[in-house]
């Protein structure tokens, strides 16, 4: 679903993009950086994948592709949100990205069909967004489908950690 073609305009559109906000002096928070991401990915795959439409609508999926729901989520750390009352079901595209010095991105991107229940509910009373972690993409990783990027398992003493490498989807 997500090919070079994508991932080279994704790249470009977002250099250009925070090149942009740069010579503007525009500072923009990594929520918002995410969230412009997100859109420029709904654009590249509306443009270049056949029957992706992006409705642009909150009420609807981020794409619809050949009418189903794909939804993006979009972060600069290590776990992705999404909402508690949220109860679209579908293919979800994870990525995750660091801008390089010369606000080059890289990205790290994978999906994957979810279910409601496959999301980590809050455990706080006063926020109510669900999470799906690392970890958890670790531990389900021969479920996904990995467009760029990989995961790498280490320990660090007697404890596992999980490193996101964007780039190159083959170590």
């Amino acid at each position: 679903m997500i090919t070079k073609e994508i991932v080279d305009r994704l790249t470009s559109d977002t250099k250009e993009l925070f090149d942009f906000y740069d010579k503007k002096s525009l500072y923009k928070t990594k929520k918002q950086k995410s969230e412009d991401i997100s859109g420029l990915l709904e654009n590249a795959m509306a443009d270049l994948i056949e029957g992706a439409v992006a409705p642009k609508i909150d009420s609807e999926p981020d794409i619809r592709l050949h009418g189903e729901p794909v939804e993006i989520k979009t972060t600069s750390g290590d776990c992705w949100f999404s909402g508690t009352f949220s109860k679209r079901e579908g293919y979800f595209i994870f990525l995750s990205w660091m801008l390089k010095k010369d606000n080059t991105p890289e990205f790290f991107i994978c999906g994957k069909d979810l279910k409601k229940d496959d999301w980590t509910p809050s455990k706080s009373k006063s926020y109510y967004a669900t999470t799906y972690d690392k970890k958890r993409l670790y531990a389900n990783k021969d479920e996904w489908d990995f467009y760029r990027g990989y995961l790498e398992a280490y320990d660090r003493g007697k404890q596992q950690c999980i490193k996101i490498h964007t780039g190159d989807t083959d170590v």
